[in-house]
């Protein structure tokens, strides 16, 4: 098993690497990828897979088929990048990525049937609690944190200029994720910890007698989003018996 681990190990690494190369050069052209570039990229990266495959000894057609049927997908993820229109899009790009060479690895090493034991070892009732924890602090703990504050927002846009958008929506989404971690890894002290350097950053931000209504919102923001977070993982711990 540890060998077919670094089979896995190995094809993920390659491919990051010839994705820093190819993403440099195609930097260094200061145009974007052409029809043939992108062809070219994906030819490169399923050779790389024959490449490693070989190299552990999984030789003959199952390699070539497995290196081929790469290049398909990643010239096919390619093409989907170029309709994306967000930040995010190279993290979608690197997930598939995996994905593909996940399942080419699993079909070289003829592990499914131990993949498939193993994801029904993860549907237990615990884990998907825990999962249910982390949705809740993200989507519906932002609603409820917007709707606490959103009677004081008038004072506060009056009293302070404009900020990044959606910046406060993504703190809050990191905060309750690493306070809901924190709770389920009872390190109490990590929650104090952040709160104090959330409150030492704020104050260098607003501090100034004509922004008391933002202090004010903040600490109200920040008590709210605390208060579900732990309130949250609390409640797993509870009913996972712990």
């Amino acid at each position: 098993m540890r060998d077919a681990s670094t089979v896995l190990l190995a094809l993920i690494l390659l491919n990051l690497l010839l994705e820093f190369v190819f993403g440099k050069w195609q930097e260094h052209r200061g145009q974007p990828a052409s029809l043939a570039f992108r062809g070219l990229q994906a030819l490169v990266q399923g050779a790389a897979v024959v490449a490693v495959l070989f190299a552990f000894d999984r030789h003959g057609l199952p390699a070539l088929s497995a290196g081929l049927g790469f290049a398909l997908i990643r010239a096919l993820i390619g093409w989907l990048m170029t309709k994306v229109r967000s930040a995010f899009a190279f993290v979608l790009q690197f997930g598939l990525q995996v994905g593909a060479l996940t399942v080419i690895w699993l079909s070289a090493e003829g592990y499914w049937n131990w993949a498939w034991e193993l994801c029904k070892t993860l549907f237990t009732g615990h884990n998907l609690l825990v999962l249910l924890a982390y949705v809740l602090v993200l989507r519906p703990a932002s609603a409820l944190t917007g709707a606490v504050l959103t009677p004081f927002m008038a004072a506060v846009e009056a009293s302070s200029k404009d900020s990044l958008k959606k910046a406060g929506t993504w703190i809050g989404f990191l905060e309750r994720v690493l306070i809901l971690t924190f709770v389920l890894l009872e390190q109490w002290s990590a929650i104090g910890f952040l709160l104090t350097a959330k409150s030492i950053l704020r104050f260098n931000d607003i501090k100034g007698a004509d922004q008391r209504p933002l202090s004010e919102y903040v600490l109200l923001g920040t008590l709210v989003s605390f208060t579900v977070s732990i309130a949250i993982g609390l409640a797993v711990l509870k009913l996972s018996g712990k």
